[in-house]
This record gives C-alpha cells, sequence and structure tokens, in this order.
C-alpha cells in the first residue's frame, strides 16, 4: 500500500467564503461545433471554458484570442464573447457555468479581474488533468448526480486557480476607448431599430469612422456585431427560458419571426427550434 497525505491546510479556492451554484457543464465536439454559441453575455453567470481541439478566434470584450487545445477562458457576468465555430474551423470544447460567485476583491460574479487576461494556455499535462475533471462533472450532473456535481465543481475551480496562477497570467491588451464606447453602445442598444447613421450620430462621429474603428477592434462591422448580440441573446433565452421563439424574436429585435429564423439559421445552422431541442440534454 502507498498512502498520500495532506501536505495542508484545506483553503477555497479563489478564497470563496460560500459554495457557488453550479449551472450547467457542457461538452461539445468539433462535429457539433458546426452549430456556433454566438455573441452573447450572461447577467449573473461565469463560463469556464477549456479548449479540448481545433482551432478559432474568440471575441471576450470585443478583443480577439486565438483558442486551440490547452486553452481555458474565463468568462466574468455581464462580458461579451464570441465563440465563432463551423465546419471551417471546427472546435471542441468543454465548458460549465456558474452563478453565487463571491470572490474577495472582485463584483458579484466575477472569477477574475477586469483588467486580467480571460485566457492562459496550459500545457498538455494539466490539460489532460482538468478535461478529464470536467468529464467526471459532467457525467455525474447527466446520472442525476446534481449534489456531486456541485462538490467538483471546486475541484475544478481549485485546478484552474493552480492553473492561471502557474500560466505567465498577462494582462488584457489595451483597447482604443471609442472602440468601446462603440460596444457599449451596440450593448445596451442590439434588440433595438438599428441604423449606422443611427449610432454614428449618436457618438458623434462619421458612419465611415466608426465602421472602421468597429472592424479594426471587434473583427466586424457595426451591423454585423449586432447581428451576433442578437443571435447570442436568441440562444441564451432559448437555453434558459421557455419563451415562445416569436417572443425571443421580438426581445432580441426582430418584429417579423420569419426573418429571424432565416438569420438565425444562417448564423448557427440549425432553426431556433431544433437549437432549443439539441443543446439542452434530456435524460
Amino acid at each position: 500500500m502507498i498512502q498520500c497525505f495532506v501536505k495542508k491546510e484545506y483553503a477555497a479556492p479563489f478564497g470563496l467564503l460560500c459554495m457557488p451554484r453550479l449551472f450547467s457543464v457542457s461538452r461539445t465536439d468539433e462535429k457539433a461545433s458546426a452549430h456556433p454559441r454566438v455573441m452573447h453575455a450572461h447577467d449573473d453567470l461565469v463560463e469556464v471554458v477549456l479548449v479540448r481541439g481545433g482551432e478559432s478566434r474568440y471575441y471576450v470584450g470585443g478583443t480577439p484570442y486565438d483558442a486551440r487545445r490547452g486553452d481555458l477562458f474565463i468568462f466574468n457576468s455581464r462580458v461579451v464573447h464570441d465563440e465563432p465555430s463551423g465546419p471551417d474551423r471546427p472546435v471542441a470544447t468543454v465548458s460549465l457555468a456558474l452563478g453565487g460567485l463571491a470572490v474577495p476583491g472582485l463584483r458579484a460574479n466575477a472569477l477574475i479581474a477586469e483588467d486580467a487576461s480571460p485566457v492562459c494556455h496550459l500545457n498538455e499535462t494539466q490539460t489532460v488533468r482538468l478535461e478529464r475533471l470536467y468529464d467526471v462533472l459532467y457525467d455525474e450532473l447527466t446520472a442525476g448526480n446534481d449534489d456531486g456535481a456541485h462538490h467538483l465543481l471546486m475541484a475544478v475551480l481549485s485546478l484552474v486557480q493552480q492553473f492561471r496562477a502557474a500560466a505567465a497570467d498577462g494582462r488584457a491588451a489595451g483597447e482604443n476607448a471609442f472602440a468601446q464606447r462603440i460596444k457599449d453602445y451596440i450593448d445596451a442598444h442590439f434588440a433595438e431599430e438599428f441604423s449606422l447613421q443611427q449610432m454614428a450620430g449618436a457618438l458623434h462621429v462619421s458612419p465611415y469612422y466608426l465602421a472602421h474603428v468597429c472592424k479594426e477592434a471587434t473583427g466586424y462591422s457595426p451591423l454585423q456585431y449586432v447581428l451576433r448580440r442578437r443571435i447570442g441573446e436568441a440562444q441564451t433565452l432559448l437555453i434558459t427560458t421557455d419563451l415562445p421563439v416569436t417572443r425571443i424574436a421580438a426581445q432580441v429585435g426582430y418584429d417579423n419571426p420569419s426573418h429571424f429564423n432565416a438569420q438565425f439559421s444562417k448564423a448557427v445552422g440549425m432553426s431556433p427550434r431544433t437549437f432549443r431541442r439539441e443543446y439542452v440534454y434530456h435524460a
């Protein structure tokens, strides 16, 4: 027999003073990533995403980051993020969403500081350790062991904290202040009637300058950014509510349900109803 002893007193990961709430665990293979999770944010949830394979470029708060095996992303609540994928750039991931977070020194439902890099790259040994734990967590949750899943969440957070501390925890690149104003404006108004001219007038610049800065900072034109925010918000509502599709369409800015269905299908690769049926696990 070989016995291994605990070497230090237990301390909750990230200094948590109370148990956070596990909301969901997701596992996406490269085939399923043909239907991407489009630009969105969560008001009261943090997402922790591990890229298992493939390559893409994620956008977090409008800043682009390469995404490949071993990249660990943390999306604080209210941070807009876009995870492009598709048949031409398949990506395999595992992720969890949690709420009820109270990390000392940070706002509610934030796991990392606002100016910290949302991504760190794990080596292969670290990646394998974390993805194995994610797999156990997913299996326990789908087997109906919610209590066990909540305790496994703490083990995941402990590894995440350990690996981020070991990594060179760089700072998020500074960004153009006006580009941030553009993103803030769109995030506040994406569900309203939208035109480039109207937005340019509200920000007191020319439409050409507005489009140029937005494209440079986010990789999208203003209209593309609006579309992706609308579709991403619709995906969130389809997953987390029982609202009818027509109500969701109106809530994200589409008066015409048929137009919404067409835009959603073009962006995601399936209809809203199919997305709702296939995305959520049913026992």
